[in-house]
């Protein structure tokens, strides 16, 4: 039996010394997957996986040089960003430890590619901003150039993401982290070129006739793509006057004009509409005045349209506001509704080829106010659902703060899905500042090189105003800008914060 037992032993023993720790015959070993990257600077990531085979413990990472950031520090996977920018190639070496083991992998990043900048600036009332400078931040190196006369700018060898700054006078636009090659960028407040105008004036007939019933009233519009009024008819001869119709651009306008009527009852919503009438191909010219502009109205159906309001957390509903919109961009306003109901079911005209804009009006406690407008609905649309985001609140510096400077950081909460129009004013010929930006703060940029820097000891206004739906401020500063939101001729949101004041650092 003795000799059984050593028998087995010394067999035992080759196994034995083949199997450090008992694993099975095979050393630990320690992998990394992928064992090389390209990235570059600004833009993707990669996720790097450690295997550990025959031994157990932690998994360590680290990077050198320390150029980009990982998710986690241990794990047995983490992502790898690049930098968002970076000044030439460079190569960063990922290292994966576990007790004595590593294993490392090799990252090559990349500055990003250069780019050619081509965009445009308008004004708010969509006309080219000309002969004003722009000046193109990229990495820490400026561009500057000018817009010609059709608002148009060029700038090469732009490395994104950069910001891109407009001057005209002492206003200041200052659009954050771009990366799109053709922004067309909205200076908001300002509308350039030559205006023009024209008076314009009728009578309307037909419907219920002249003088109206009790509980009758009469809208007329006009539209053109250069210009929108309204006016309300005279409610006993029918004599509407839009006064002064403005416009920007070319020196006539061709458009529009449309009259309804309709009945209304002790809460002034609409029970039953008397007649339509459009007079077409209505051309004003500019200094001109145009009267005797009448237009007769024919009797019209009615349909419903409804749907429900949801409200962010905290907000109270103001109102409801209800119009008629024709293809020529022109509206009339209908009814505004303020009773407290997030439900509404309102009586519409079935005029062919009129559409219905639902505009929601809300607020909070501190003061925000949003507004979400769903244009381009049907007259007997059902089941509407109109959904508000919460409005942008600020949240510092506090009110009346004393010592601001351009390093001091201005914060709000964020404008579900839209972006932020930071806006800074100050008095008389002082700089006025708008910071155009996705994030949830940003700082009163430092604009001393274009003749535009934070005077001293000086009282400033801000407040913040928000447009939406934007993912970015790339999709913000796509063709047209975020105009069409903020005029209400698409669908989307817009926000406006209350004012708060500061004083410029001595």
């Amino acid at each position: 039996m003795k000799r059984l037992l050593w028998l087995l032993s010394m067999s035992l023993i080759p196994l034995l010394t083949a199997c450090p720790g008992g694993g099975g015959g095979t050393a630990p070993t320690l992998t990394v997957s992928p064992t090389s990257a390209t990235l570059t600077a600004g833009t993707g990531n990669q996720v790097f996986n450690a295997t550990l085979s025959n031994a157990s413990g932690t998994i360590n990472w680290a990077l050198s040089p320390n150029v980009g950031t990982l998710s986690a520090t241990t794990g047995t996977s983490v992502t790898y960003t690049p930098p968002a920018t970076i000044a030439s190639s460079t190569t960063v070496q990922l290292t994966a430890t576990s007790g004595s083991l590593t294993a490392t992998a090799n990252i090559t990043v990349n500055p990003p590619a250069t780019i050619t900048v081509s965009g445009t600036v308008i004004g708010e009332n969509l006309q080219p901003v000309a002969s004003a400078p722009v000046v193109i931040t990229s990495g820490g190196t400026n561009f500057s150039t000018t817009t010609n006369a059709s608002g148009v700018f060029s700038v090469s060898s732009v490395t994104p993401p950069y910001d891109a700054t407009v001057v005209a006078g002492n206003r200041s636009l200052i659009y954050k982290g771009l990366t799109r090659t053709d922004p067309t960028l909205v200076f908001l407040g300002f509308s350039p070129g030559v205006s023009r105008s024209a008076t314009l004036s009728g009578t309307v007939s037909g419907g219920a006739g002249f003088p109206e019933p009790a509980n009758h009233v009469t809208r007329t519009a006009f539209g053109s793509p250069q210009a929108v009024d309204s006016a309300t008819a005279n409610t006993a001869t029918g004599v509407y006057n839009m006064g002064t119709v403005s416009w920007f651009g070319s020196t006539t306008t061709t458009g529009n004009i449309h009259a309804l009527q309709w009945l209304f009852d002790g809460t002034n919503l609409p029970t039953d509409y008397k007649g339509y009438g459009e007079k077409l191909g209505v051309v004003l010219s500019d200094g001109g005045a145009f009267g005797s502009q009448n237009v007769t109205m024919y009797g019209v159906s009615e349909a419903t349209i409804s749907g429900s309001v949801t409200l962010p957390a905290g907000y109270t509903l103001t109102n409801k506001r209800m119009a008629v919109g024709f293809a020529d961009g022109s509206h009339i306003d209908v009814l505004t509704d303020t009773g407290a109901s997030t439900n509404f079911a309102y009586t519409t005209p079935n005029v062919t080829g009129a559409t219905i804009r639902m505009q929601v009006t809300a607020g909070n406690a501190a003061g925000t106010t949003v507004i979400t407008t769903k244009p381009g609905l049907a007259v007997n649309a059902t089941s509407v659902s109109i959904s508000l985001p919460a409005g942008s609140d600020l949240s510092l510096p506090p009110n009346a703060a004393t010592g601001v400077n351009n390093s001091t950081t201005f914060s709000y909460t964020p404008f579900s899905g839209g972006v932020h129009f930071v806006v800074f004013n100050g008095p008389g010929a002082n700089p006025d500042y708008v910071v155009v930006t996705a994030a949830a703060s940003t700082t009163i940029p430092n604009l001393s090189s274009v003749g535009l820097g934070l005077p001293a000891s000086t009282v400033y206004s801000w407040n913040v105003v928000g447009a939406a739906p934007f993912a970015s401020v790339d999709a913000a500063a796509g063709p047209g800008g975020w105009l069409a939101v903020f005029l209400g001729a698409a669908e989307g949101s817009f926000t406006a914060s209350t004012g708060r004041t500061f004083t410029t650092a001595p």
